[in-house]
């Protein structure tokens, strides 16, 4: 018996579109097969809205994202006109990618993690109900809406997701007020993603699974280089730890997309997000996991 084809896999790439050659760079990821292009938004950065019409207006295929939208920087009203405004502006292809955020502006510095848990919230059920009404104005080019990701790693986030994103983003990491990040281990990584399948199973819903990859590193050795680098990346885990991690990626260009089978087996992962300094690195995978 033939077995039948694989997980059609998503896969982007994320950059900060700042004052390098950055529709040059939306050109190059579409070129190597990406299937997205996305940027941040953080405050003393470029604006993400601006940035992904830009990449748009310079490429043809190649959908554009926000990863991810930081709603505590933003009044959910407002998020709303700029998501329709940006979906018609690059032809519908824009997905929009929420997290409570990790950082704020001084006027929200007094917010605590469970206000910007709540304010996450607030921003999901208010762009549900304007984006999908016919009398708000602008109105998006997607139907119903452009889809929604939602960056989930504390139980509440979980749930939510579950219950109302068309992707969810397993971060991966915990992220420390100070910066940077902590890798989760795969044990952890793999009950979260129980927690938000059983939960949307029982909903009836069956959300992407998403992770960003945060190191892609081809060798010939994998473990060496696992090895290698683990102090510094991943302290806190054993060597084989860091091998079994979805959001770290070691081997040869063959061995990194049976990982990435592997991750969609034991996880249900079939969206990954690079880092633009992996964009070369990994974009030899890219056929690899067409084939199946």
């Amino acid at each position: 018996m033939t077995a039948g084809p694989g997980p059609a896999f998503r896969l982007g790439v994320s950059q900060i579109a700042q004052d390098a050659d950055w529709p040059g760079f939306a050109q190059e990821a579409e070129r190597l097969g990406y299937d997205i292009l996305a940027t941040t938004d953080h405050l003393g950065m470029t604006a993400p809205f601006p940035s992904l019409v830009a990449a748009a207006a310079a490429t043809d295929r190649i959908e554009v994202a926000t990863y991810l939208t930081n709603t505590t920087l933003w009044d959910p009203e407002v998020l709303a006109r700029e998501i329709a405004g940006t979906d018609r502006l690059t032809g519908g292809r824009l997905r929009v990618g929420l997290h409570a955020g990790q950082t704020g502006s001084t006027a929200t510095a007094s917010l605590t993690a469970a206000d910007k848990r709540e304010r996450l919230a607030e921003t999901v059920d208010v762009l549900d109900r304007l984006l999908t009404d016919p009398a708000h104005l602008p109105r998006p080019l997607r139907t119903p809406r452009p889809p929604l990701m939602i960056g989930a790693g504390e139980p509440e986030e979980l749930e939510l997701a579950a219950r109302r994103a068309d992707t969810v983003c397993f971060l991966g990491a915990e992220l420390p007020p100070g910066g940077g990040f902590v890798l989760t281990g795969p044990e952890e990584f793999a009950a979260q993603v129980a927690v938000v399948r059983t939960r949307a199973a029982e909903l009836g819903r069956s959300p992407e699974l998403n992770t960003g990859v945060k190191k892609v590193v081809v060798t010939d050795d994998r473990k060496a280089a696992a090895e290698r680098l683990r102090p510094a990346l991943a302290p806190h885990l054993t060597t084989d730890q860091l091998l079994d991690l979805p959001s770290v990626l070691f081997g040869t260009h063959e061995e990194i997309a049976e990982q990435i089978r592997r991750g969609h087996e034991r996880y249900g992962l079939t969206s990954y997000m690079i880092l633009a300094a992996h964009l070369h690195d990994f974009a030899p995978v890219i056929p690899l996991l067409r084939k199946g």
